[in-house]
């Protein structure tokens, strides 16, 4: 199984008990979302290689416009 960010956002969150919606393995299952509501809607970081200043982004998602 891989650790990475994802896992680390979701652990730290329940960790001081505000798990994300629909995390079923550190939070509960949710009739509101079928899958974890965790979304970056903005990064911003240097390309390795060429150095160029990179900002991706990326709508929030029809789902989780509804939990808003």
């Amino acid at each position: 199984m891989k650790r990475g960010r994802t896992h680390q956002i979701r652990v730290h969150s329940s960790y001081i008990g505000h798990p994300l919606i629909g995390d079923t393995l550190y939070g509960e299952n949710s009739n509101l979302i079928s899958r974890q509501a965790l979304h970056a809607y903005k990064i911003t970081f240097i390309h390795p290689v060429t150095k160029e200043k990179l900002e991706i982004i990326a709508p929030i998602p029809f789902d989780m416009k509804k939990l808003l």
